[in-house]
């Protein structure tokens, strides 16, 4: 057994040599197929047939290579059948589900919306924004608004649909749009803004699908238009030199350019400091308020224009500049929009005459009291090389509250139609001619009016100003080129401070405030009677502000509980006895054209023997202060005379 098995390794390996010898000699196409076998998978070497077994050695046992390629490229073809079958299937479910989605969603691109308006536009002008909205997808819409937010400045006319109005915003309400369904929306108005502003416009379109009741879409679309062009324009005549003190007359016209009416158009001062307004000089535009420092311009038409007048004085050193700014524009609501800016400078010029007025002794502003007299003069002095011929000095009075009944004068004379106090050289020769350096002074006197001839009614009730303007003029005075002559001029302005109306007194009080009085009268020792204090308070012409009532009882006198008040607060120390009464503001004119604010205070004595056949003093201090609104002065005043119980009843005030 074991001697065959190694004769057949034996034959295997010449088997194995015999292979190796012949290899060489095999041809190429059956090396090839070789190659090709092992590629397609086949490893097994062909086998020869043992001579041993009587076998007759045969051919190489190749397999059939067409057949295998077939089979292998059958196998591919199928996968990729199945493979291409799939992706259709796949490829084609998904097309179904987006179309089945497009027909039952919407999408934004689905959702029309556009706005169209101008890209440049002259302010005031009527402008129109168009908007176009659709519905794209294959689904209805349901609850749909058009929201237009429109720029600041913009002064809605009308529009071909109906809409709401929500502050700046419009709302158009729709209860539908179909699938395919469109529509346009024009909004026509009124649109204000500054120079090379961007006016933006946005409107938002918002849905509810209807196989969608839950959900809420929107769009937005937004449209700016610049502003280029404004439809006011303001011209100036002022001139660009004035001496210190001198008054200078300005002019300045606003016109309105556009084709349209413009309303709530303005015009503002903005003054620096050194220029002095005279609003309350005669040539002085009405209307102009000194809270903004400006007019309110009336409504203006197509190419209106309206003309202003503005009376000013500049101080300071020759060769310095003042500043005066001016804006023009149009106020909407609660915005105003600036139209135009503007800005003129002032050069102090240098003066051959110096003039000044002093009040009271006082040079700068002054205050003063109903009923005064002032004390006024006029300083003059040339301070140029040449004389001055014929010379003529005035004082002018603009205001209603002096007296010019009291107007004494040393020399000179007052003239009724012009308000105007005249010296010349027919009553004061020096003013024939002034020589240089030369100074000289006018002295006069007036008193102002007492309160009762002070208006209570109509508009000029409070805040009284007296203005006087002293002027000197002559011949030989220099005349800019193509100006009239120079008048050199001094400006004054006297203010009318408030007095307060304070009156106090004791009172056996019927009743009808509701502090009835008990006790005997007159007072007897040992039993208490009890009085009414009444202080009476008003402000003869201007508002005052912080008001303040002290008044102290005296010992013996108490105070019961009961009071009334017109208003404010009351306060009580007790210790002390110091009644306290404050307000935070009295009206002008209460007390005259106004009810007094009143404090009603009862109190209680109860005399002792000390006090028999004697009266008995209620109050031993009154004092009122405040602060005058219009002046911005301290208005003090107090009593020297305190009610008692003999001013309370008449015959029934002494102790018994």
């Amino acid at each position: 057994m074991v001697e065959e098995e190694g004769k057949e390794k034996e034959e295997d390996n010449l088997n194995v040599i015999r292979r190796r010898l012949y290899a060489r000699e095999e041809p190429e196409d059956l090396q090839q197929r070789g190659v090709e076998l092992r590629s397609l998978g086949v490893t097994r070497r062909p086998t020869v047939a043992r001579p041993e077994s009587g076998k007759i050695l045969a051919a190489l046992n190749f397999k059939n290579l067409a057949l295998l390629r077939a089979k292998r490229w059958g196998r591919v073809f199928r996968f990729s059948g199945l493979l291409t079958l799939g992706l259709v299937v796949v490829v084609t479910a998904v097309a179904l589900t987006v179309w089945y989605r497009s027909t039952r969603t919407v999408t934004e691109n689905q959702v029309v919306l556009n706005i169209e308006a101008p890209g440049e536009f002259t302010a005031g002008e009527e402008i129109i924004y168009r908007v176009s909205y659709g519905n794209d997808s294959r689904v209805d819409w349901e609850n749909v608004e058009l929201v237009l937010s429109m720029p600041r400045g913009f002064t809605f006319k009308g529009s071909n649909r109906e809409v709401e109005q929500l502050d700046k915003q419009l709302v158009i309400r729709l209860d539908k749009l179909v699938s395919g369904e469109t529509g346009e929306l024009d909004v026509r108005g009124q649109l204000i803004g500054e120079q090379n502003e961007t006016a933006t416009a946005r409107v938002e379109l918002v849905l509810t699908p209807e196989n969608f009741p839950g959900g809420r879409f929107t769009k937005t679309a937004a449209l700016a238009t610049a502003i280029t062009a404004l439809p006011l324009d303001v011209s100036l005549n002022i001139p660009d030199d004035a001496a210190s003190g001198e008054r200078v007359l300005a002019s300045m016209t606003v016109r309105n350019l556009s084709n349209h009416v413009l309303e709530g158009a303005y015009l503002r001062l903005k003054l620096a400091p050194g220029v002095q307004l005279a609003d309350q000089d005669s040539d002085f535009s009405p209307g102009f308020s000194t809270v903004d420092s400006g007019w309110q311009l009336p409504t203006l038409v197509s190419l209106a224009e309206e003309e202003l007048v503005m009376i000013f004085y500049v101080e300071g050193q020759p060769g310095e500049k003042r500043v005066i700014d001016i804006e023009a524009g149009i106020r909407q609501g609660e915005e105003d929009f600036t139209q135009r800016a503007l800005t003129h400078v002032v050069i102090v010029s240098a003066s051959e005459v110096v003039v000044d007025q002093v009040y009271n002794g006082s040079s700068g502003p002054l205050t003063v009291r109903a009923g005064e007299q002032v004390t006024g003069e006029v300083r003059y002095r040339n301070v140029g090389t040449v004389g001055l011929r014929d010379v003529i000095i005035e004082v002018r009075f603009e205001g209603s509250s002096f007296d010019p009944g009291t107007i004494v004068l040393g020399a000179g004379s007052y003239d009724p139609v012009r308000h105007t106090i005249v010296w010349s050289a027919a009553t004061v020769p020096e003013l024939g001619v002034l020589q240089p350096q030369q100074e000289g002074v006018l002295s006069y006197s007036f008193a102002i009016l007492p309160t009762d001839r002070f208006p209570k009614t109509g508009e000029a009730t409070k805040n009284h100003v007296l203005v006087t303007t002293a002027t000197v003029d002559s011949p030989d005075l220099p005349a800019p080129v193509g100006q009239p002559r120079k008048v050199i001029s001094d400006r004054a302005v006297l203010s009318v401070r408030t007095d307060f109306i304070l009156e106090a007194a004791a009172i056996y009080d019927d009743g009808r405030l509701g502090l009835t009085s008990l006790g005997p009268l007159p007072p007897r020792v040992g039993e208490t009677t009890t009085y009414t204090l009444r202080w009476r308070i008003g402000s003869t012409l201007n508002d005052v502000a912080d008001v303040r009532l002290i008044a102290v009882l005296p010992d013996g006198v108490t105070y019961t509980g009961q009071l009334y008040k017109t208003g404010g607060d009351f306060a009580l120390n007790e210790r002390t006895g110091e009644v306290a009464w404050t307000l935070p503001f009295l009206e002008g004119l209460t007390g005259r054209a106004l009810p007094y604010q009143e404090l009603h205070v009862q109190v209680a004595i109860t005399p002792g023997e000390d006090k028999r056949g004697n009266s008995v003093s209620l109050l031993n201090k009154v004092d009122l202060s405040g602060a005058d609104q219009f002046t911005e002065e301290a208005v003090e005043v107090g009593l020297s005379e305190f009610p008692s119980t003999a001013t309370a009843v008449g015959g029934k005030g002494e102790v018994q």
